[in-house]
């Protein structure tokens, strides 16, 4: 037997509270968050998101995310330095600094 449609109501702030087979069918409880977003048609989808802390916003920068990528490009290729203690690190980093032709 088919289940009758859910529809939403909404309170005088706008708020609405979604139906079980909603949540269930989103995947989505207590404490997660929702977007509403526009359709090309018109409609209104519920999509699941998450919350990004402010002060991870810029990992998620599309040119830190290209940077990132190259680094671990970099590692996978072996173009990579390692020490062992930080006067090692130093020195490594000082003589980054001295490199003629240095992109730093």
């Amino acid at each position: 037997m088919a289940s009758a449609p859910t529809f939403l109501t909404l309170d005088k702030k706008g708020r609405t509270t979604l139906p079980e087979e909603v949540r269930e069918a989103l995947g989505v409880g207590a404490g997660d968050f929702v977007l509403l977003e526009r359709t090309d048609r018109g409609t209104y989808e519920l999509v699941p998101a998450t919350l990004v802390p402010t002060d991870q916003l810029w990992f998620h920068h599309p040119d830190m995310r290209a940077r990132i990528a190259r680094a671990e490009e970099d590692f996978a290729k072996g173009r990579a330095a390692k020490t062992s203690t930080p006067e090692e690190a130093q020195a490594l980093l000082d003589s980054l600094k001295k490199t003629p032709g240095s992109q730093h």
